[in-house]
């Protein structure tokens, strides 16, 4: 009995391959559907389904963009115009220092002799002296030559220190002084023996610049 059923077999085996054969080879297999999802099981949430897109707002107009100018002669298009660079402004101007002015320098006179006027106050008004003055300069220093018109005064004092005669005696009395200064009051003092007592009077003396003279 099985052996007859593995004869079989073979017959039905032997007859499907002549039938493949004839056929040109197996053909692919049918794809069939993909099943569907099986149903939620009660209480369960079901996806969402997909609404679709939503509608969308208006959009505001687009800004229109006015058109550029054409390019000038010779230039290319696209290419930005050249803004020329700003020039720095200038520093305000530095207000100089106005240097003081030099002094005059102070001329040095000649050694030698000079005369100049010269004017006396003081006293009691009796006394005078000689002018124009004999002056010499040494070492741009000025001494005067003051001659009294009275024979009576021994010494004078300028600026403290004591000068004596240079006169013969008898004649007017005659001192040499120094002059510190023109066109200033210079403060004297001369000794006068006239009186009962020797008498220091106060004088001033004033020599002036404009009249002064080389000899």
């Amino acid at each position: 009995m099985k052996h007859r059923n593995w004869i079989a077999l073979l017959a039905a085996l032997a007859l499907t391959a002549s039938l493949l054969a004839g056929c040109g080879g197996p053909k692919d297999p049918v794809q069939q559907p993909p099943a569907p999802d099986p149903a939620p099981a009660e209480g369960e949430n079901l996806p969402a389904s997909d609404p679709g897109p939503l509608p969308s707002k208006e959009e505001p107009p687009e800004e229109t963009v006015p058109a550029e100018d054409p390019p000038a002669e010779g230039e290319e298009p696209g290419e930005p115009a050249e803004i020329p660079p700003e020039e720095p402004a200038p520093d305000p101007p530095e207000l100089e220092e106005q240097a003081p002015s030099p002094e005059p320098e102070e001329t040095v006179p000649e050694d030698g002799a000079y005369t100049a006027a010269v004017t006396l106050e003081g006293g009691t008004g009796r006394a005078s002296v000689a002018s124009p003055a004999a002056l010499r300069c040494e070492n741009g220093r000025f001494w005067a030559t003051l001659v009294w018109s009275s024979p009576n005064f021994d010494y004078m004092k300028v600026d403290g220190e004591r000068y004596g005669l240079i006169s013969e005696p008898g004649s007017n009395s005659t001192f040499e002084i120094p002059v510190s200064a023109f066109d200033a009051p210079l403060p004297v003092i001369a000794d006068t023996v006239a009186m009962s007592e020797p008498h220091e009077v106060e004088y001033t003396l004033c020599f002036d610049s404009s009249t002064l003279q080389k000899q």
